[in-house]
């Protein structure tokens, strides 16, 4: 059974059954059971649930007040939603097979704070005001919980299912459906919060745990064999999933729960006194006997009564929690200059697992708050739905200073042409254009001009997707620059983007990081321009660095790229909070991309967010929209379709699944179908590849952070460590406590890695992950390497395979023959090139797209990933999906709009020069 599982009720009358069901702790015919929920307290409803009650509340039946909607004559009434909660099999075994009934109750316990949790961050109903429906919290619940033992296999199996019935009470005191759609996108977070408090009982009881990924965790000193032999059902689906050519770790979830939908068979009743005795039978022949079990209980008792055992556990409480959550503030402040309050406690939790409670934690924040480290914000998720939440301290003076170096740099340079040669200049290079066959548009002349004329330190270049911003407007301001002894710099977040830009602008491009670590300079004395493509992708910390760096270069900046576009993957919007604060922008708004007029339409339409408008210009000869509810079908459409192209058509044809387990999947079905097309030929050839693992800078300090297994490389030499710069060593074991892990060198040696003394600052983790190759396959390069001239993002074709030297003999975009050594990490920077996600498709062309947009992808498909989908597209734009309307109404409603630090209204202000502290409260 899954830890954590969250799904609709169908029928009170199957609800009703089901969880009145016999069971292990069941006494009298009837599971335990209770109330629970600030929505049950306001009804009177207390102690063990009353089936009529029960049953009433399913059917929406609130006193004389019947909730529900009447459609085609009769009512329609949703019962609610069961959220269970499974322990951990080793707590199970040790409190239903070893018979420690103490980790029931602390099951009970945590049950209780995952559900009250529930209830404060995601209860809220839907009220209509006039012609809009809005969400409104609500932070009451009323909920039905019940307590059972087994599972479907007759497995050791403590859970809880809590029924939360459909009905909350607003703010005006009357009851209303409760709007769900937070309990199915939290469902990972709910799961978290209860495993989280259950493991600090856990040792609070004197056992100790090994902690697992997303907060998992067993039992130290449960053997593994056990535990599998009490997994019966874990197999089950692990098996369902195999069939289906997956894994429980690569799968989907939506593809695991199909897989135990699938295997699951009846629940049974069963003599619950012979269960046990079978239970402890099977656990004796896996060496888990009755003196074994009865030992570890005794041990956890004695440790629990010694009061140097609760003493350890009070100071790594009142120590542990103030730390964890300063960590996780500062770790998803690298990632989100606001988050909500739910998501803080969830991170700190998972950092300070086994050690600190939800109540620690809540005290740790307030205190925060009260010292001024976090600072109070009503956090917007991706629905416009609104949920407590909190910025960083750190994360608001990185804006500020942002914004206030931008206006100090106002008015203050000469500017590089006069209005007249300016004039002249763009004169020129539009009549050239136009001697070539493209004509400027007003808009770029205009922008080319302004730019030139110019007297501010930075400037903007705002332009939708396909404006030709490069070729006309950066390419001339550039050229006349130079002409004029300005030294020009060409930068973008990423090398592939640095170096399309720096070629066509006639110097040398380099990403910002890069740049940042050591800024390439021109003449003593000589003016310079840094040119900064695809600026969107820059978060508020890096902006704010670059910005510092050009001031003590004296430097002028231009920012070139389009707030609609998707942004930085770190924290902050910092272009478009420029934008709004009053940076000087010129702006292009004239698209010369597309060839075909119904695909334009299409992407115009895709800019203001209405896909309905968008998927007509489709329908009408811009693409196509594909429906199909199966996912797997799909996926294979579209590998079909692609496997059917010819060499020069699969090169014209760029496809975007925006998730990464998507992408695998889809991946392996492209090269499924390329394998029976005959396109991929050969033996093939394993390799490990390397992915970057992309810790924050806080994370890469965490000896939590990393897995065994994975392949460490640092970007600076420790000659005493015997680390050099560049080369892989493998994580072999982790001490969280020590911080301290060991690392395996190629060459077999061992390194003792102590984050807190060495290296962590200069570390980057990667993946270790199984690919294959063979002739033919399409190739991307993932990590930028200098020595041999690979970009980040770079194709290259497979043109032969080696088993017995394990090599691949490539060709790179540049027509360049390399031998890729596959046992050396060096090499193992690769994967497959077939479908690319959003944002790695932003700044790509390609005469005809296919995109995969699930509706049901939350955090993943919103206007801003249509937008840029679609608008890669010269010719034709295709999409898959699930159901075309949810899929309009999910991006009418997901803007993918990123909130600041730093309130909007009072970023003018900011920039004029207020004070230090501004937007701190």
């Amino acid at each position: 059974m899954m830890v954590a599982s969250v799904s609709a009720l169908t029928s009170s009358a199957q609800a009703s059954s089901y969880y009145e069901a016999d069971d292990y702790y069941a006494e009298g015919g009837l599971s335990p059971s209770h109330w629970q929920g600030q929505g049950a307290e306001a009804l009177g409803l207390c102690g063990e649930v009353d089936r009529d009650q029960f049953r009433a509340l399913l059917d929406g039946r609130i006193g004389d007040l019947q909730l529900g909607a009447f459609r085609d004559g009769a009512l329609h009434h949703r019962p609610g939603w069961d959220v269970t909660l499974s322990a951990p099999k080793s707590v199970s075994i040790m409190a239903q097979v070893a018979g420690d009934r103490r980790l029931i109750d602390a099951h009970g316990h945590a049950v209780k704070i995952a559900m009250a949790h529930v209830e404060r961050h995601m209860a809220a109903t839907r009220v209509r005001d006039g012609g809009t429906v809005a969400r409104e919290a609500t932070g009451n619940l009323v909920i039905a919980s019940f307590q059972h033992g087994t599972s479907r296999a007759q497995d050791p199996q403590l859970h809880t299912h809590n029924v939360i019935m459909n009905a909350t009470q607003g703010e005006d005191g009357g009851w209303r459906s409760l709007e769900p759609r937070a309990l199915y996108q939290l469902q990972k977070q709910i799961g978290a919060i209860y495993r989280q408090e259950l493991a600090l009982k856990v040792r609070e009881l004197g056992y100790e745990i090994d902690a697992g990924k997303e907060s998992m965790f067993e039992i130290t000193d449960v053997p593994a064999g056990v535990i599998d032999a009490f997994s019966t059902r874990s197999a089950e689906i692990e098996a369902a999933l195999v069939e289906r050519g997956t894994s429980r770790d690569a799968a989907s979830a939506l593809e695991k729960q199909i897989a135990a939908l699938d295997t699951r068979e009846a629940k049974v009743l069963a003599d619950q006194t012979g269960l046990v005795a079978q239970w402890r039978e099977r656990a004796a022949k896996t060496g888990f006997g009755a003196e074994v079990r009865s030992m570890m209980v005794r041990e956890a008792q004695a440790r629990m009564a010694d009061p140097s055992h609760r003493a350890r556990m009070a100071f790594e409480g009142e120590n542990g929690a103030a730390r964890a959550v300063a960590h996780a503030a500062a770790s998803l402040g690298e990632r989100q200059s606001l988050f909500s309050e739910a998501t803080l406690r969830q991170e700190a939790g998972r950092i300070g697992l086994g050690r600190i409670g939800y109540e620690q934690i809540g005290a740790a924040i307030d205190l925060a708050t009260k010292k001024g480290d976090l600072l109070e914000r009503v956090y917007i998720d991706r629905r416009g739905a609104e949920f407590s939440g909190f910025t960083t301290r750190q994360n608001v003076e990185t804006e500020a200073r942002m914004l206030r170096i931008e206006a100090d740099g106002r008015g203050g340079l000469a500017p590089i042409a006069s209005p007249l040669a300016a004039a002249k200049a763009v004169a020129n290079a539009a009549a050239q254009a136009e001697r070539a066959g493209f004509g400027w548009n007003p808009d770029q002349r205009s922008a080319t001009q302004q730019l030139l004329n110019s007297c501010n330190r930075i400037t903007a270049l705002q332009g939708y997707a396909g404006t030709a911003k490069t070729t006309t407007v950066l390419a001339t301001f550039a050229c006349e620059a130079a002409a004029r002894g300005v030294s020009i710099t060409a930068l973008a977040p990423t090398a592939s983007a640095a170096m399309v830009l720096g070629q066509a602008l006639g110097t040398n491009g380099d990403t910002v990081a890069r740049h940042l670590l050591s800024p390439q300079r021109g003449d003593i004395g000589r003016p310079a321009a840094w040119i900064v493509d695809e600026a969107s992708l820059l978060s508020a910390h890096d902006m704010a660095r670059l910005f510092e760096l050009a001031a003590k270069h004296d430097a002028r900046i231009l920012l070139v790229g389009d707030v609609k576009q998707l942004g930085s993957v770190e924290a902050g919007a910092a272009f478009a909070q420029l934008q709004d604060a009053g940076m000087e922008t010129a702006r292009l708004a004239e698209i010369v991309r597309q060839t075909n007029g119904a695909t334009k339409e299409a992407v115009l339409a895709s800019i203001d967010g209405d896909a309905r408008k968008a998927m007509a210009a489709l329908d009408r000869g811009g693409g196509q929209v594909i429906e199909n509810a199966d996912r797997n079908e799909r996926f294979a459409a579209i590998a079909q379709r692609y496997a059917a192209l010819d060499k020069t058509g699969r090169a014209r044809t760029l496809i975007i699944e925006p998730s990464r387990e998507g992408r695998d999947a889809l991946t392996a079905d492209i090269r499924a179908a390329l394998a029976r097309s005959e396109i991929l030929t050969g033996p093939a050839v394993a390799v490990e590849s390397l992915a970057n693992k992309g810790l924050t800078r806080v994370d890469a300090r965490a000896p939590l952070s990393y897995d065994k297994g994975d392949v460490v490389s640092f970007t600076r030499d420790y000659a005493d460590k015997g680390v050099a710069r560049g080369e892989a060593y493998r994580v072999e074991s982790i001490d969280p406590l020590k911080a301290a892990i060991t690392l395996r060198a190629e060459d077999g040696r061992a390194v003792d890695w102590r984050l807190r003394q060495w290296g962590a600052g200069h570390a980057q983790a990667f993946l270790a992950q199984p690919i294959d190759l063979k002739a033919g396959d399409t190739i991307r390069f993932t990590r930028n390497d200098r020595e041999t001239g690979r970009v980040n993002g770079a194709r290259a074709q497979v043109l032969a395979v080696d088993q017995e030297a394990r090599t691949a003999t490539v060709q790179t975009g540049r027509g360049k023959i390399e031998t890729l050594h596959l046992d050396s990490a060096r090499d193992r920077h690769i994967a497959h090139a077939y479908v690319d996600t959003a944002f790695a498709a932003q700044g790509r062309t390609a005469d005809h797209v296919i995109i995969h947009a699930d509706s049901r992808a939350t955090n993943l498909v919103d206007q801003k990933s249509f937008y840029v989908g679609i608008s890669r597209a010269k010719l034709s734009a295709t999409i898959y999906t699930n159901d075309r309307d949810r899929l309009v109404a999910a991006i009418g409603e997901r803007t993918g709009q990123v909130q600041t630090a730093i309130f909007q209204a009072k970023a003018p202000a900011l920039a004029a020069g207020a004070r230090k502290d501004a937007g701190l409260g």
